[in-house]
């Protein structure tokens, strides 16, 4: 099994490459684990629930025109869903490098956090906002 170092991962938010101003991301799912234990039983029975998916990045702020900000910005403000999509490296979508998308919503950004001296960077959250959830593409 080959092991992969993340170098090279690509991010796009609302179409925009972001991934030069972006040092982590991850990618999280889950499913709601609904009980549907009757009487008489001897064990918990469960099934799964809803689904739902995140994706997290922390991003180093750039203010410029075109930039994180000019990016993330009308996003949080906006009630309109866009795309962010995430691949493990900037090599083509294929089996051995998918690309992750999830149409969503940016329901809270901190456009300035740190403290003197620090990098100045923020964490987004970017929450699930479609039927579809978190979508895995291989071509």
């Amino acid at each position: 099994m080959a092991k992969l170092t993340l170098k090279t991962s690509v991010i796009t938010i609302n179409a925009v490459d972001l991934s030069d101003h972006i040092g982590q991301v991850t990618i999280e799912t889950s499913r709601d684990e609904v009980d549907v234990t009757a009487f008489g039983a001897a064990n918990k029975e469960t099934i799964a629930g809803l689904g739902d998916a995140t994706i997290s990045c922390e991003c180093f702020q750039d203010f410029a025109a075109g930039e994180l900000d000019a990016t993330l910005w009308p996003l949080s403000t906006s009630d309109t869903p866009f795309v962010v999509t995430v691949k493990a490296t900037n090599a083509a979508v294929s089996a051995t490098n998918p690309r992750y998308d999830l149409t969503c919503l940016l329901f809270e950004y901190n456009p300035i956090d740190g403290a003197v001296g620090d990098a100045a960077t923020t964490t987004v959250t970017f929450r699930n906002a479609a039927q579809a959830g978190l979508t895995r593409n291989t071509v």
